[in-house]
C-alpha cells in the first residue's frame, strides 16, 4: 500500500480497542479521522452490545499498556483514578500453574497489570480520542461495501442500521480505510466484490467457553493477595477459574472450559465448576460474597487468523487490523494488547517515508507470538478443531512443561516465563541458555502438581 499522496481523511471502521487507537495514531498523519460504528456509544462505562464478551475477565498485558500509555501518555494513571487496581505479576497473585504452585517471587519493574472491567477501560481510551479534535464519530451506521478506484480504495459504501439491504446508500470518501470492525469483520466480502479475492483462514478452536460475574468481597474480608489465576492442566483437566478486582471494590470472576466442558450459567452450576477448579481458593472466597448481577456466558473463542499478508493483490488506500485480521482465544488475553501494539506500528509506517506498503505483513508479525503460544497451548486437547499437535508440536510441549516447572521455583526462569506471557518479551528468550539449563535441571511436576497451596508460598485470607 503506498503512502496516500493528500492525506486528508481517514476513516476507521470499528470504536473497538483497536480501532480507537488506530484513529488516535492517524490523527498524527491524516487532517481529518471519522470512526464508524454500528452500535451507539454509551455514555461511560457502560455495556454495549457490539462487544458481547465485555462482560468477561479481559487483560491489558504489560506490553499492551505500555504501548497505550505511549499513545494516549498518562492512561495508566487514568486507569488507576478510575478504580483500577495495580497488581504485580506474581507477587500480588495465586498463580496455580500446569506444574503446581508457582512462588510468589518479586515483580519485575515492568510486569504490572491494571485490573479493570473492560467497559470502562473501553470509556477511558474512548474519552480520550473522541476529545481530540481531529477526530469525529458516525453512530449506528453499517459498512455495506468499499468504494473502488484504479488500483485501490476510494471510501466506504454507508446505510443506517436497520435499513433495508436494498436502502439507498451513501458514500464516504477517504483516502485511506482501516477494518477495526472485529471478529464479525466483512472485510473478505468487501475485498470479493472488488475483484481482489478472499484470504485464506486458519481457524483453531479448543471449543473453549466462559462464565463470568462480578461479586462483592464479604465484609471484613483482608487477603495478602489481590488475584487468583488456576490454570487448566491439559489434556486432562481442561477447566481454569481467573478472579480479580475491577473498579468499585468488586472482583471479577471467569471460568473457562475447553474442550467443550463449560461452564454452566445457572446458580447451581457455575457454583459446582467452581468448586471443581483444581484449587478451592476461589470457591471458598466467594461461598460469602455477593453476587452483583448475572452470571453471562460466552462462546465465540477460537484462534482466527485471516493471512491477509499472503493475498497476490491488495488495494491501496486499505488495511485490517484487530481482530478482523487475527482473534485470538480469549483466555490468554492478548487481543487488546496486540491491538495496541498494531496501532504503534501502524504510527512508525506511516512516518517511515515508505507508506503503509506491506503493512498487512506487520499486522501479521505483531500477533505472531501471541498466536503462536495460544494456538500451541490450545493444541494440546485432542478434541481442538482445525489442526493437530505435530511431532514437533509435542516436543515444543514437553519442553515448555519443564521450563514452567522450572518457572514455579526459579526466579530467574520465572521472570523470563512472565515477560513472554505478558508480551515483553518474545517467546524466544524461552531458548536462552539459562532457562534451558533451569528447564533441565528441574523435573516435570505436571504428575505431582498439588491442589492446596504449599509451603512455603505465602497466603492467607480471612473474614474478619
Amino acid at each position: 500500500m503506498s503512502t496516500p499522496t493528500t492525506r486528508s481523511h481517514a476513516v476507521v471502521v470499528g470504536a473497538s480497542i483497536a480501532g480507537l487507537l488506530t484513529a488516535r495514531v492517524l490523527t498524527d498523519h491524516f487532517e481529518r479521522v471519522t470512526i464508524v460504528e454500528r452500535d451507539h456509544l454509551p455514555d461511560g462505562g457502560a455495556f454495549r452490545r457490539g462487544v458481547p464478551h465485555s462482560h468477561h475477565l479481559h487483560g491489558l498485558m504489560p506490553g499492551g499498556r505500555l504501548a497505550v500509555d505511549s499513545l494516549l501518555p498518562g492512561f495508566t494513571a487514568d486507569m488507576v483514578d478510575a478504580g483500577g487496581t495495580v497488581v504485580r505479576w506474581p507477587e500480588d497473585a495465586l498463580w496455580l500453574t500446569p506444574a503446581g504452585w508457582s512462588r510468589r517471587f518479586e515483580a519485575a519493574p515492568d510486569h504490572r497489570l491494571v485490573t479493570i472491567g473492560r467497559p470502562l477501560l473501553e470509556s477511558l481510551v474512548r474519552r480520550r480520542v473522541l476529545a481530540l479534535d481531529r477526530v469525529s464519530v458516525l453512530e449506528g451506521v453499517d459498512v455495506a461495501g468499499l468504494v473502488p478506484r484504479p488500483g485501490g480504495v476510494a471510501g466506504i459504501q454507508l446505510r443506517d442500521r436497520g435499513d433495508r439491504l436494498g436502502a439507498t446508500l451513501r458514500r464516504l470518501d477517504a483516502d485511506l480505510v482501516v477494518d477495526a470492525s472485529g471478529r464479525a469483520s466483512r472485510a473478505p466480502d468487501w475485498l470479493d466484490a472488488l475483484g481482489y479475492g478472499r484470504p485464506r483462514e486458519t481457524v483453531i478452536d479448543a471449543l473453549l467457553g466462559y462464565a463470568s460475574r462480578q461479586y462483592e468481597p464479604p465484609a471484613g474480608w483482608r487477603a495478602d493477595w489481590k488475584g487468583v489465576y488456576l490454570m487448566a492442566q491439559p489434556p486432562a483437566n481442561a477447566r481454569t477459574g481467573i478472579m480479580f478486582p475491577i473498579e468499585g471494590g468488586r472482583w471479577l470472576l471467569s471460568m473457562m472450559g475447553a474442550a467443550g466442558d463449560h461452564p454452566p450459567t445457572d446458580e447451581d452450576g457455575f457454583m459446582a465448576f467452581a468448586r471443581s477448579l483444581r484449587s478451592p481458593i476461589i470457591a471458598d472466597a466467594i461461598r460469602h460474597a455477593r453476587p452483583v448481577g448475572d452470571i453471562t456466558g460466552y462462546r465465540r473463542t477460537e484462534n482466527r487468523r485471516r493471512h491477509y499478508e499472503r493475498m497476490r493483490r491488495w488495494p491501496d488506500g486499505f488495511a485490517v487490523v484487530g481482530d478482523a485480521a487475527c482473534a485470538f482465544n480469549p483466555v490468554y488475553g492478548s487481543g487488546m494488547s496486540v491491538a495496541a501494539r498494531t496501532a504503534v506500528a501502524l504510527g512508525e509506517a506511516l512516518s517511515s517515508g515508505r507508506g503503509l506498503r506491506g503493512f498487512q505483513r506487520t499486522v501479521a508479525d505483531r500477533g505472531a507470538a501471541a498466536w503462536l503460544l495460544a494456538t500451541g497451548e490450545d493444541l494440546r486437547y485432542p478434541t481442538t478443531v482445525g489442526s493437530r499437535a505435530t511431532a514437533g508440536t509435542r516436543l515444543l510441549h514437553r519442553y515448555l512443561d519443564r521450563v514452567m516447572g522450572a518457572a514455579t521455583v526459579s526466579p530467574a526462569t520465572n521472570r523470563a516465563f512472565v515477560s513472554v506471557m505478558t508480551l515483553m518479551s518474545p517467546p524466544d528468550i524461552l531458548f536462552r541458555p539459562g532457562v534451558v539449563l533451569d528447564a533441565l535441571r528441574h523435573h516435570d511436576q505436571l504428575a505431582s502438581a498439588p491442589t492446596a497451596a504449599p509451603v512455603p508460598l505465602p497466603i492467607h485470607a480471612e473474614v474478619a
